[in-house]
């Protein structure tokens, strides 16, 4: 049997990955320089290493900007909004929530949304979502109560709510589906965010199961001009780092 040994980059990349879901970089993800000292590689290889990572959705940043961690979670990929904060944090910015609502509540209208019974207690939490004061974006999440009580006594205003799961409740959702479309902002949200009364926002519904089993419905309304989703497929190296330093390029209709 012929058994090739991986590419030096692959055993790198497969390193970093077991490392970063291991809490070893909590405390900040070191440079293209320091990895190459460290694994003893060239810039280029340690290049090759880190863009799996980079298309995951687990390290951002590009050529010439020192990398940083979006989600070291083993579940990767899970919606854009998922780990916005940490992204805001690695930028440098400071993001910031005001709670609007923090109990337990039931609705026919999200168990129905969830194909669960009527009167299925929720934890509902909503938010304005901030990044260096200026709000950006609203929350309105409702979490089966059984798996996230530990939310209700939980300060919300600087805390990732995924990560007050994962430490409180030890839940982490397994699986989920998102959906995007444009609403108008109604007369109370377009005054949390400081824009027009019906004015399109960006508005991602997503589901979330545990175990199988549906487990959140969480609406977010992002202001358009505010944020970029950016979503990855297949090797997508040669394309990466081209949109204008994270401006998209103006392309004008013929």
């Amino acid at each position: 049997m012929d058994v090739r040994a991986l590419p030096r980059w692959r055993e790198i990349s497969d390193d970093l990955l077991r490392r970063l879901q291991d809490g070893e970089f909590a405390d900040g993800f070191p440079g293209e320089l320091a990895l190459s000292e460290r694994y003893g590689a060239s810039r280029g290889t340690i290049r090759q290493a880190l863009t799996p990572l980079r298309e995951q959705g687990i390290v951002g940043g590009g050529r010439g900007r020192r990398p940083y961690v979006i989600n070291t979670s083993p579940t990767t990929g899970f919606g854009p909004m998922y780990s916005l904060r940490d992204a805001i944090t690695a930028q440098g910015g400071h993001e910031t929530s005001e709670v609007l609502a923090q109990r337990i509540v039931t609705s026919p209208e999200v168990s129905t949304a969830l194909g669960l019974a009527a009167d299925t207690p929720f934890v509902h939490v909503a938010r304005v979502r901030k990044a260096d004061g200026a709000p950006f974006a609203m929350d309105r999440l409702w979490i089966i109560a059984s798996a996230a009580e530990a939310l209700l006594e939980a300060d919300l205003t600087e805390a990732s709510v995924y990560e007050v799961l994962r430490s409180r409740c030890g839940v982490e959702f397994d699986a989920g589906v998102e959906y995007t479309h444009s609403v108008p902002a109604s007369t109370d949200v377009a005054a949390r965010l400081g824009v027009d009364e019906g004015s399109p926002l960006l508005t991602i519904r997503r589901k979330s199961c545990l175990a199988g089993r549906p487990a959140e419905l969480r609406d977010t309304c992002a202001v358009g001009d505010r944020v970029t989703l950016t979503q990855v497929f297949g090797d997508a190296s040669a394309v990466l780092d081209c949109s204008g330093r994270g401006r998209p390029i103006e392309i004008p209709w013929d």
